[in-house]
C-alpha cells in the first residue's frame, strides 16, 4: 500500500484528476449546505412569499395560528395541492360572523363617506321634494277639515236651545216660540221691541241682527237675518212689548254641553294641526340636508368612521385566517397529522408539506 502511495503521487495527471473529483465534491456539498431553507411553521397565506422562492423542493411544516376544534381536513399524504389551496379549517363560526360584520359595517362607512362627498342624487332629492309637497298637502287639507269641525260644534254652541225672555225681568210671562237656526258668527244680544199701528202690532229687531216683522201667533216670522223665526203666544196689547234673545243662551239645558265640545274642537284642531306642521317641517329639514354642501365637519366624521371600520376589519381578517391552513405554494402533501374534530393546539405541527419551485 505504501508503494502503491508512493508509486501514485510520482504521477502527476492521476494526481490532479483525484484533486479535481475531490474539489467538485466538496463545492457541490457546501452548495447544498448553503442553499439549504429551514423548517418553517405557517397557517396562512402570509408566509407564501417567503416560501415560494424556494428555489428546490424543501420540507414546510404548517399549523393553526389559533386553538380550537378542527373543523375539516381537505387533503391526505400524497396530494398534489396548488398554491393558496385550503388544506385544514377550524371551527370558527364566531370568527366568520365577526369578520361578515366588520365588512358590513366598512362599507357602510364607506357609502356614508361617498354620500356625504357627493350629496344627493337627484332621484333622493326629489323623494325628499315629494315628501315635503305631501306634507304640505296634508298640512291644508288637515287644516281645512279641522276649521270645519270647530266651526260646527261652534254654531251648535252658539244655538244652544235660544228663547226670549223679557226684557224688563218680569216673571210673568208667556214667552214667544223661537224656532230656525242662528246662522251669525257674533255672540251677543238680539233685542225685539213690539209696537203697534193702525194696521196692528208689528215688531223691530236690533243688536246683532236687524229687521223687522208683523206680530203673529200662526205662521212664524224671520227675525231678521239672524236665520231664527219668532211666534208670538197672543196679539193682545196687554203683553210685554221687550224681548231679548241671548246668543248662546246660558240658561239653556244644553249649553254647558255644547260649550264642552267647542272646546275639545278647538284643542283637537290645535294638536292635529301641529302634527301636521311637524312632520312637514321634518320633511322640509331632510331636504335642506340632502341639498346642502357637505360641512368639513361631516366629512372629517366619515373619515374616522372608515379609519375605524378599516382597522376593525383587519383585525377580524386576521382572526379568521389564523382559523385555516393554505398552502403556501404548489407542492405534494408529505404527512398529516390531525383529523376532523380533535382539538388543534396554536402553533403545533398539523401538515408535512413539500414546497416546489413556483417560479
Amino acid at each position: 500500500m505504501k508503494k502503491y502511495f508512493i508509486s501514485f503521487i510520482h504521477q502527476p495527471k492521476k494526481v490532479a484528476s483525484v484533486s479535481l473529483i475531490i474539489a467538485i465534491a466538496i463545492g457541490v456539498f457546501g452548495y447544498i449546505k448553503i442553499n439549504k431553507v429551514p423548517v418553517k411553521s405557517v397557517a396562512n397565506d402570509t408566509s407564501m412569499e417567503s416560501v415560494s422562492s424556494i428555489s428546490s423542493p424543501q420540507n414546510v411544516t404548517l399549523g393553526f395560528l389559533s386553538p380550537g376544534r378542527i373543523k375539516s381536513v381537505f387533503v391526505k399524504s400524497g396530494d398534489k395541492v396548488k398554491k393558496g389551496k385550503i388544506l385544514a379549517t377550524l371551527d370558527a363560526g364566531n370568527a366568520i360572523g365577526a369578520l361578515s360584520q366588520a365588512r358590513a359595517a366598512y362599507d357602510i362607512a364607506q357609502a356614508n363617506y361617498q354620500k356625504i362627498i357627493n350629496g344627493a342624487t337627484g332621484p333622493t332629492i326629489d323623494v325628499a321634494k315629494a315628501a315635503v309637497n305631501t306634507a304640505k298637502v296634508n298640512l291644508d287639507e288637515g287644516t281645512k277639515q279641522q276649521n270645519i269641525l270647530v266651526q260646527n260644534a261652534y254654531k251648535n254652541f252658539l244655538n244652544s236651545t235660544p228663547e226670549a225672555l223679557p226684557t224688563s225681568g218680569q216673571s210673568d210671562y208667556t214667552a214667544p216660540t223661537i224656532s230656525g237656526n242662528y246662522n251669525k258668527d257674533t255672540e251677543g244680544d238680539i233685542k225685539i221691541s213690539v209696537y203697534y199701528t193702525g194696521n196692528g202690532p208689528s215688531f223691530n229687531t236690533s243688536g246683532i241682527a236687524s229687521g223687522s216683522g208683523l206680530v203673529t201667533t200662526i205662521t212664524p216670522q224671520p227675525i231678521g237675518d239672524s236665520g231664527l223665526y219668532i211666534k208670538f203666544p197672543s196679539t193682545s196689547s196687554t203683553n210685554i212689548t221687550d224681548w231679548t234673545i241671548s246668543i248662546p243662551n246660558k240658561k239653556a239645558s244644553n249649553y254647558v254641553v255644547n260649550y264642552n265640545a267647542y272646546q275639545l274642537a278647538l284643542q283637537t284642531k290645535n294638536q292635529v294641526i301641529s302634527s301636521f306642521q311637524a312632520v312637514l317641517d321634518q320633511a322640509n329639514a331632510s331636504l335642506s340636508a340632502l341639498v346642502a354642501t357637505a360641512r368639513p365637519e361631516d366629512v372629517a366624521t366619515a373619515k374616522a368612521q372608515i379609519e375605524n371600520a378599516s382597522g376593525v376589519l383587519q383585525i377580524a381578517d386576521a382572526a379568521y385566517k389564523n382559523t385555516i391552513i393554505v398552502a403556501p405554494s404548489d407542492g405534494i402533501i408529505t404527512a398529516v397529522y390531525i383529523s376532523e374534530g380533535q382539538i388543534a393546539t396554536q402553533s403545533a405541527p398539523a401538515i408535512e408539506f413539500l414546497a416546489l419551485n413556483n417560479q
